[in-house]
């Protein structure tokens, strides 16, 4: 099929976005006239600052506070060739039913791409409904999508670009391979480590690596916490400070990311970078070897063991919190 519109409704992350721009570059490589978009329900500002080297990509915000973000959507994507909706990343989770109907609406009759989970009314809406597999890279959903839809795979990982700001590094006083990055914030709790969990890894790293520069990263919500944790250690804090297109920059002159399982994690994996990860025991297929290939510079970690039943749901989890620090630090050094 020829496609000349192609839209996929997403989480409005980076790590979701992500996976839905490695979908579209696969398209636009294959047919660089379609038009492309991704429809979050919101913080669009922050995905089109991810994807400002993509001009080819729409980022559209379509949400209930905004009734006429509907009908634009329809006036420009009605008729689409290929629309995906995201698949639920959740045992026994559903996608929206809203969203679901918004997007058949949009889709050609035979252009409607899901994938299975809960809803009753699955079989009435798609075209195609795929499986969700956790024994799979979550990339694998996406190259699913692509050989449903007749385009080829011509990417076989995801990669990353962006725009390129040569004063970044002078406005930090930083030397290209000179820092590290740690970026310790997840967005919640349940995914994250204890404040002093993470004080004590600064503080081990700053202690065995004093010729490096350590670099503490974050979004607006994170500057104070990361004031905090950092306070009286030899590290600077630009949380808050750096633009999406900023950090990349840091990153991919950077000796190296040390992350939670976050969207800044994901970026590093896509700029080929050096990175060490630590994540819960939830959804670790997003850290499979095929995700990004066997040979991507990727270290984890995760303390599986102390949910060994299953998912112990509460603020800052065994499973991330009993990482030891030490052994971190040894796969930096």
């Amino acid at each position: 099929m020829k496609i000349r519109k192609a839209i996929t409704f997403r989480a409005s992350s980076i790590g979701d976005c992500l996976m839905a721009k490695y979908l579209l570059e696969n398209i636009h490589a294959e047919f660089p006239q379609a038009r492309c978009a991704i429809v979050v329900a919101s913080r669009a500002k922050m995905i089109k600052d991810l994807f400002a080297a993509y001009p080819w990509i729409e980022v559209i915000e379509v949400n209930r506070r905004k009734p006429s973000s509907v009908m634009k959507l329809w006036r420009e994507y009605r008729g689409s060739d290929l629309v995906v909706t995201q698949y639920s990343g959740k045992r026994g989770g559903k996608f929206g039913l809203a969203s679901k109907l918004i997007a058949r609406f949009l889709a050609r009759r035979d252009g409607l791409i899901g994938f299975n989970d809960i809803s009753i009314w699955n079989k009435l809406l798609f075209s195609k409904i795929l499986p969700v597999r956790s024994d799979q890279a979550v990339a694998w959903h996406e190259r699913e999508i692509l050989k449903a839809a007749g385009v080829p795979v011509s990417k076989p990982v995801p990669t990353m670009v962006f725009v390129k700001d040569a004063q970044v590094l002078d406005r930090f006083s930083l030397k290209s391979g000179k820092f590290i990055i740690v970026h310790l914030f997840a967005g919640n709790a349940g995914r994250g480590m204890h404040p002093d969990k993470k004080r004590e890894l600064l503080a081990t790293l700053a202690k065995r690596n004093p010729e490096i520069k350590i670099i503490v990263s974050g979004g607006v919500s994170d500057k104070q916490e990361a004031l905090r944790v950092s306070n009286n250690l030899p590290v600077l804090v630009v949380a808050g400070e750096v633009t999406l297109q900023e950090l990349m920059n840091l990153i991919s002159e950077s000796s190296g990311v040390v992350s939670l399982d976050t969207g800044v994690a994901h970026l590093t994996a896509q700029l080929g970078r050096l990175l060490v990860i630590l994540r819960t025991c939830l959804a670790p297929n997003w850290w499979f070897s095929e995700q990004y290939g066997p040979n991507a510079p990727i270290t984890v970690f995760s303390h599986d063991e102390a949910c060994a039943d299953e998912h112990t749901y509460k603020d800052y989890p065994d499973c991330i919190n009993n990482i030891s620090m030490e052994a971190v630090v040894d796969a930096i050094k």
